[in-house]
């Protein structure tokens, strides 16, 4: 019977970090392309290199913190991961998608620029940086009443609203994203101009390499 194995260096994020909430839009429908993304099988793990699941852990301990809990104004916060490890092939499906057609999620994603400035605007990369496997797209949930902190926009937003430093948003909110970046910068992590949940962690083992393994289900 074939058995998945990931390359040497990763980790399944769910079993070295069980803490965290794994959200992967990519996976599914919920996202701004509105179908599952090329590499992407419907029950694929979130995947990290070891490096940045070990600072993830940090993270998730570190929100349990009084001083974090009272910033958030949550109750139970959990770090949630919306995208870990992407494939390259993933890239060129984002690609192809954005000289397509398609616009039946124009109003709930990128209302007010054309989807095929994505790239030349910096919120997607035919390369990325996720298929390095230590980039993370992020939010916060408070576990005790299942409601996401306020960071004024959604994820995956194409608009300046959704860049970190915006201050069109609600105070809360630009006040919310001032503090995550904090934290993640903490353990290591840097963010983008452009989106507020997208972070790097700067000592990545692989700075040079792009991985192209399938976003699956893995035995180890």
């Amino acid at each position: 019977m074939f058995k998945r194995t990931l390359p040497e260096g990763f980790v399944v994020l769910s079993r070295a970090v069980p803490s965290l909430v794994i959200d992967l839009k990519y996976t599914g429908s919920d996202n701004f392309v509105g179908r599952p993304i090329a590499g992407y099988a419907e029950d694929g793990d979130a995947i990290v290199t070891q490096e940045c699941a070990q600072a993830l852990a940090k993270i998730q301990e570190t929100l349990q913190d009084p001083h974090f809990k009272a910033a958030f104004k949550v109750k139970e916060p959990k770090l949630v991961i919306l995208e870990a490890f992407r494939p390259l092939m993933a890239g060129d499906d984002f690609w192809a998608w954005g000289q397509s057609d398609c616009q039946k999620t124009k109003q709930a994603y990128y209302p007010r620029i054309a989807k095929q400035d994505f790239f030349a605007l910096g919120y997607l990369a035919r390369r990325s940086s996720h298929s390095r496997g230590s980039t993370v797209d992020v939010t916060i949930i408070d576990t005790a009443n299942n409601q996401t902190v306020d960071f004024g926009t959604p994820f995956d937003f194409m608009d300046e609203l959704s860049h970190p430093d915006n201050q069109a948003v609600s105070k809360t909110a630009y006040e919310n994203r001032q503090h995550l970046k904090n934290l993640m910068a903490e353990f290591g992590f840097e963010g983008i101009p452009q989106e507020w949940w997208h972070f790097t962690l700067k000592n990545e083992p692989f700075p040079d390499t792009y991985f192209n393994f399938e976003v699956a289900k893995y035995e180890s």
